[in-house]
């Protein structure tokens, strides 16, 4: 696991490339701080901070094929590697994943990204063709950003490299501010910063004489086999069908010299990789849990009784307010983006505590959710089509409550009769190819007034329009499981809980996450499956459930679903002392147009008063952490410029055209 960085400057006069590569990769070196390199021509510049988990003595990198003239930077793991050694290259001694993939770019060109599965961001640079070649894995595990102007190219595993290239900051994004409070999030190739792209999950981009060209090389095969196609699907599920394939992809994924480590929630997504990872060692494995001091938001007694259950040696990290609070700016210098919670700060600290104790990979449960059918959004689906046959039905709105009875809010009968009138004004159009999400989205009419509406207005729409380009002709024939799946997983998991929440908190202390629900075989084998078997009525996740009944107890089988949540706006304020980024903030406002300021003021004033509930509306938390995310955001990027020269620790190698 590794941060790269580099650029293209055939039409830029640069003074030093060399020592602005080296600025550039010293910015991410927390993405791999066991070894740093960079390769610089007088064309195109690179640099990786590497992480060393495989091949830890030869896998140096970038690599230069001098014979052929091609530079090669990669972040991630190729966890069939040594098969296609075996498959293309029997006779040669090829012993990295870096080697593999310059070979196999060479024997395939482009076409070598079909073969290989994994995590991964790669960039290759063909110096004879003078062609830049950026390749991102399928679910978007691994980041990769760029920015290009006519005389350059920069791409960066983080977008600080970006800023140092270029010298100079960027505005935050309005589009993206209004994209967080609408979907939690950006899309496609947004980023949080104007001019500033992602490479989209699952697509490559290629550079060339400044101009560039993308394509999509991978498809989701939910598309693949609708639930309508009875002849493609599993119908008769075996006993032990979903634990041998989960089996599998924790036997890919157990790679590499370093030994791992595993995540546990005290939910089943988490519990079942810990048991299968001791099973499949026979040893105690090391677990690492995030505690709260509230117990509105703690499960640690859970994440111990699954932890003794499997006989780990199990540690956790008890998290304040004012953990949150003193760690939410630094947060957001790893983000590079807009939060919607503070959910990404506890899980930035637990990284750091896993680093602590000696390790570089760690396993997670992120990803089953989205492939089998574990969120609310997926029976709330259900429920509100169900509810929209009879919108008169006193009965049907109460299976609501059954889904949702870990909430306060739908245990009292006050508050549920308003949450009856939200739901009662988006249960029509229920054949709309968004209908799942319609729920979710609304929500930004409300959130909606702490912002500029005289900036915003029609954003809504603009949201709706760009996602009937993107899925009208592909959800046209789908069924709607399959449609919340896919809109859930290319917005929310790509980039959130795989990024924000992901990525970017555990390589922010050089910890790499494996992520075995979305291992490339496993999600195509699993898309075969009806969803009425991965969702049998309101049982969220029943395949996962059903297969683990008689592996794990009662209590972890049948514990519903409960969201990760953290302490939010409230985390900043007390009755003695507020913490100090409050008047920043609220002093910063005054100069930025994105926000109405009144509004901000007033919910300010509100979360100051010690009378209030604690426990704040969704939707002015969410303003509220969108404001401040954007407040962070700006003042990290500046930061990310200007920087000193200085002599770096960086293996530097020199190429003359």
């Amino acid at each position: 696991m590794c941060g790269i960085t580099g650029f293209c400057y055939e039409f830029k006069n640069l003074k030093n490339p060399i020592l602005k590569i080296c600025q550039m990769l010293d910015l991410i070196n927390h993405r791999g701080p066991d070894k740093s390199k960079v390769f610089c021509s007088n064309l195109y510049c690179s640099g990786t901070a590497r992480l060393e988990i495989e091949n830890i003595k030869e896998g140096s990198q970038p690599y230069f094929d001098k014979k052929d003239e091609i530079v090669i930077n990669f972040n991630g793991e190729i966890f069939n590697y040594k098969e296609l050694i075996k498959k293309y290259f029997p006779n040669k001694e090829i012993k990295t994943e870096i080697l593999l993939l310059l070979e196999l770019f060479k024997k395939k060109n482009v076409s070598f990204i079909d073969e290989i599965e994994g995590q991964f961001a790669i960039s290759i640079f063909d110096i004879k063709k003078n062609k830049l070649y950026l390749f991102r894995d399928r679910f978007g595990i691994r980041p990769l950003f760029y920015k290009y102007t006519k005389s350059d190219f920069v791409f960066a595993s983080e977008i600080k490299s970006i800023f140092s290239f270029y010298n100079e900051s960027n505005n935050t994004s309005f589009q993206s501010i209004l994209n967080t409070s609408m979907l939690w999030t950006n899309y496609e190739k947004l980023s949080a910063f104007e001019n500033i792209y992602q490479l989209e999950p699952g697509s490559y981009l290629i550079f060339q004489h400044g101009k560039i060209s993308k394509k999509k090389y991978w498809t989701n095969s939910i598309y693949k086999f609708n639930d309508n196609d009875k002849d493609k699907s599993y119908t008769n599920i075996k006993k032990n069908f979903l634990i041998d394939e989960l089996k599998k992809a924790l036997l890919k994924q157990i790679h590499g010299e370093v030994g791992f480590a595993s995540y546990l929630s005290g939910g089943i997504d988490s519990s079942v990789i810990a048991l299968l990872l001791t099973s499949i060692t026979k040893e105690k494995i090391d677990t690492f849990s995030v505690e709260f001091e509230n117990n509105e938001y703690d499960e640690s007694n859970s994440q111990k009784k699954i932890s003794k259950f499997i006989n780990s040696n199990h540690r956790s990290i008890r998290i304040s307010k004012d953990d949150i609070a003193n760690n939410f700016e630094n947060t957001i210098n790893h983000s590079e983006t807009h939060l919607f919670r503070t959910a990404p700060v506890p899980m930035y600290l637990l990284s750091k505590l896993v680093k602590d104790n000696g390790h570089k990979v760690v396993f997670t449960g992120e990803g089953a959710d989205e492939i089998l059918l574990g969120y609310d959004i997926f029976a709330e689906n259900r429920i509100r089509r169900f509810w929209s046959r009879d919108k008169k039905s006193k009965l049907r709105p109460q299976l609501l409550k059954k889904l949702y009875r870990y909430l306060p809010q739908f245990k009292n009968s006050r508050y549920f009769e308003m949450i009856k009138d939200f739901y009662l004004k988006n249960l029509e159009d229920s054949k709309n190819i968004f209908y799942s999400h319609f729920v979710r989205w609304d929500q930004f009419q409300s959130i909606n007034k702490f912002f500029n509406q005289d900036k915003s207005k029609g954003h809504y729409n603009k949201v709706i329009k760009d996602f009937d380009n993107l899925y009208s002709d592909k959800f046209k024939n789908l069924s709607f499981d399959r449609r919340t799946q896919i809109l859930e997983i290319e917005t929310l998991l790509t980039n959130y809980l795989l990024s924000s929440q992901g990525d970017r908190m555990s390589m922010a202390n050089g910890v790499e996450g494996r992520y075995p629900y979305l291992d490339d075989d496993f999600c195509y084998t699993i898309s075969q499956v009806q969803s009425k078997s991965k969702l049998s009525n309101l049982k969220l996740k029943n395949l996962l459930r059903d297969s683990f009944s008689e592996l794990l107890p009662k209590e972890v089988i049948n514990r519903p679903k409960i969201a990760y949540q953290a302490p939010e706006a409230m985390a900043f304020f007390s009755d003695k002392k507020n913490h100090p980024i409050i008047d920043e903030f609220m002093d910063d406002l005054k100069q930025n147009d994105n926000f109405n300021t009144e509004a901000f003021e007033n919910l300010v004033l509100k979360f100051k008063d010690a009378n209030i509930n604690q426990r704040i509306g969704f939707r002015e938390n969410t303003a509220f952490i969108i404001g401040l995310s954007d407040f962070c955001l700006r003042k990290n990027s500046k930061k990310w410029i200007h920087l000193p020269k200085k002599q770096y620790d960086i293996d530097i190698q020199k190429y003359n055209i």
